[in-house]
């Protein structure tokens, strides 16, 4: 049984929902060093896709101009001009601080249960469980995270739960939640809700 096959068999009440919005596929993870997938989350929070992706261009080119190894070792300054805010950069330089300390320790991220990883981002200056989530599916490919802090996601939980099932519970696609997720994610790109307004 497919994994996609898994989430239909268990939610049945939401076939039309996957017949509309199925996503197969898991995140495909980029060859990124941990220092730079840092910066790319951190900017990323609470900003619109476009925004975020302006942004991480101007840091990228900043980082090429300068010549620099990893995107966190840009300045405050030169962060600053990118976009990014006083908050965020700092998040992301007393990471880098900590990584140079102990780099075995944060590489071994990449394979921690998420409970685990979540203890561990958790500890970093203004990093959170959002940050968590995305760096373990974005970027650690693990297939059983439900992002409970992502603003869109809980939209959508509200939507299915008013208007196709209001027992839904998304802690039974274990564990395949990563893929839910990316369903719901991919019901606002589709707009599939327009039809329920």
């Amino acid at each position: 049984m497919s994994d996609l096959a898994h989430l239909r068999e268990t939610y049945p009440n939401l076939e039309d929902f996957f017949n509309a919005v199925e996503d197969t596929t898991y995140p495909e993870i980029p060859a990124m060093h941990l220092l730079d997938a840092m910066v790319r989350v951190v900017n990323s929070q609470m900003l619109s896709t476009k925004a975020a992706a302006a942004i991480f261009e101007r840091i990228q080119a900043q980082a090429k101009k300068r010549r620099l190894k990893y995107l966190a070792n840009l300045t405050r300054e030169e962060l600053r001009d990118c976009g990014m805010s006083f908050g965020k950069i700092r998040s992301i330089h007393e990471f880098r601080s900590c990584y140079k300390k102990k780099p075995q320790r944060y590489e071994q991220w990449r394979v921690l249960e998420f409970d685990a990883l979540k203890t561990e981002v958790d500890e970093i200056w203004g990093i959170s469980t959002w940050t968590a989530e995305m760096l373990a599916m974005f970027y650690f490919g693990n297939k059983d995270v439900f992002p409970t802090k992502d603003l869109a996601i809980n939209k959508g939980v509200g939507l299915i739960r008013k208007h196709l099932d209001g027992d839904f519970e998304p802690s039974l696609a274990e564990p395949f939640r990563t893929l839910l997720a990316r369903c719901i994610w991919n019901s606002f790109d589709k707009d599939f809700w327009l039809g329920f307004e």
